[in-house]
């Protein structure tokens, strides 16, 4: 899998130690956009199972409850979606066995189930993210979306059980 063009440059800012209840480590990046000059920060969550959840916001809103439910109008989603992607996949390239997991969060007025980012978001990932890498798992109820690493499936075929149950005892 290669990056994908159409993305803005990123830099990896921190590992912050976690170790807590399967939570390993939070990964935190930085990328600057050149249409809204807008500063995001990516946060990646390393769970057991070699498991990363993937979360970003404008660094603006980093105090806000809501950050992760707003939206910035500024019509450039999928370049930064693109680079979060890119930043997945360098995950990936450095860890063979990563999976990944997301969830489209809801809007202020919007209900959890099948929300507007989760759709836009389940449409890019099935195209960058084939089945010959990863076995795609919808809960189209919470917005959630995991990417099981088909290498980690073929040594552990439980292991989106144990990913499901973990993120059910968590959540």
């Amino acid at each position: 899998m290669s990056f994908i063009p159409d993305s803005y440059p990123f830099q990896f800012i921190m590992n912050e130690g976690i170790n807590k209840e399967g939570h390993i480590k939070n990964i935190w990046y930085k990328f600057k956009s050149t249409k809204s000059n807008l500063w995001y920060v990516v946060l990646v969550e390393q769970y057991e199972h070699q498991v990363f959840a993937v979360k970003f916001y404008p660094k603006a809103w980093q105090n806000s409850k809501y950050k992760y439910r707003k939206h910035t109008n500024t019509r450039e989603p999928r370049r930064v979606i693109y680079t979060c992607i890119n930043i997945m996949l360098s995950i990936y390239k450095a860890n063979p066995t990563a999976s990944f997991g997301f969830v489209g969060a809801n809007g202020v007025d919007e209900d959890i189930s099948e929300t507007k980012r989760y759709k836009v978001y389940t449409i890019i990932i099935a195209t960058y993210f084939s089945d010959k890498h990863f076995f795609h798992k919808e809960n189209k109820e919470k917005s959630a979306y995991l990417l099981i690493n088909n290498l980690s499936l073929s040594r552990n075929p439980s292991l989106v059980k144990e990913i499901e149950n973990f993120f059910k005892n968590q959540y």
